[in-house]
């Protein structure tokens, strides 16, 4: 797609807006009615009142009861259209977030998209297409974003700390003053804060795989670089205490290696629980399992790991049970998916 360089949704938000456009060009504009035809109504109506009264000019007409007026006036102020419970995302300067919004608008949910960037190509591209609303919103400011999440259906927080590599990609180097504990961390702990006061359902939080695998090559590389897995992990504990004993549950989605190729689909998409596996993800189906699994009930209070594999993941989805993300042994059927990959 020219939106997000993926190429699944190639030119469908322009077609919608072209269609629209034409439509709205070739309409014609409605009539309006002329003063001389309103009085040719009002005079036909006054007519057919006075037929129906008959040649008793003494019969007074007959009063509406107060209740049959109060009804009249309730159907008439009742609103034509009543809209659906958003869903709220975190994060939509990214390119998962925009992902998300894409998948999500396609389910036909009502979207939110929180964004510390000004308006945007892409975002102005899914404004028109998908009828999203975005907001400008700071984290360390949640006034400019918690009236949205009251009354919302659901809350993802897909934000990560800006980073970039250095010219030999051995050297991640955080910008504009972020670090992990920052926009991570303490930035799930203030929006689980809003959304549990709110009663929102559900909380998604986008996480990253080996998390507590304190001894792995990946985590010992990535946390060279401002703790950034000690503090994903922090930041998943942060989530799940704050929901614990509240109505609203937890869904942690901990993706493998991402990558920017085009996704395999839902049916090639492995899920476990207990963070033993190992292998990649293309951030298409990342938002695939994350969209998924929001709309699945059997996800409430979950924590699970997705790479690329040979398995059907709403199949797998189906099959999790309640955890707190804790690394637990790999199975021996698991084996092979928990060898480390080469470089």
């Amino acid at each position: 797609m020219a939106v997000v360089g993926s190429g699944r949704w190639p030119l469908l938000p322009l077609l919608v807006f072209a269609a629209v456009a034409l439509v709205c060009v070739l309409s014609p504009p409605p009539s309006p009615l002329s003063s001389s035809s309103v009085l040719q109504s009002s005079v036909a109506a006054e007519a057919d009142t006075t037929n129906k009264g008959g040649s008793n000019n003494n019969q007074q007409p007959q009063q509406p009861s107060s209740r049959a007026a109060s009804n009249a006036t309730a159907k008439e102020r009742s609103p034509l259209v009543k809209l659906k419970a958003p869903i709220v995302v975190i994060g939509a300067e990214l390119r998962i977030g925009t992902l998300l919004i894409i998948g999500l608008s396609e389910k036909g949910e009502r979207v939110v998209a929180v964004s510390r960037e000004q308006t945007t190509p892409d975002s102005m591209i899914i404004k028109m297409a998908y009828g999203v609303h975005y907001i400008h919103g700071d984290l360390n400011k949640p006034s400019t974003f918690q009236r949205y999440i009251k009354g919302a259906k659901a809350v993802i927080f897909a934000c990560q700390a800006r980073s970039v590599f250095n010219h030999d990609r051995e050297v991640v180097k955080f910008t504009g003053g972020d670090t992990p504990k920052t926009v991570e961390y303490r930035g799930i702990s203030t929006v689980a804060k809003l959304a549990v006061k709110a009663n929102v359902p559900k909380i998604m939080m986008i996480s990253m795989y080996m998390v507590t695998q304190t001894k792995a090559p990946e985590y010992i590389w990535l946390n060279k670089f401002k703790r950034s897995m000690y503090w994903k992990r922090q930041a998943e504990l942060e989530l799940i205490r704050q929901c614990k004993n509240s109505n609203t549950s937890y869904t942690i989605v901990r993706a493998g290696g991402a990558t920017g190729e085009k996704g395999f689909g839902l049916e090639k998409i492995v899920v476990r629980q207990g963070d033993y596996v190992r292998g990649s993800l293309p951030s298409e189906d990342l938002a695939s399992i994350a969209v998924a699994a929001l709309l699945t009930n059997s996800t409430q209070n979950t924590v699970f790991e997705a790479i690329t594999g040979e398995e059907d993941a709403l199949a797998s989805l189906e099959k999790l049970s309640p955890n707190d993300g804790s690394a637990r042994e790999c199975p021996e059927e698991d084996a092979a998916l928990a060898v480390q990959r080469e470089g």
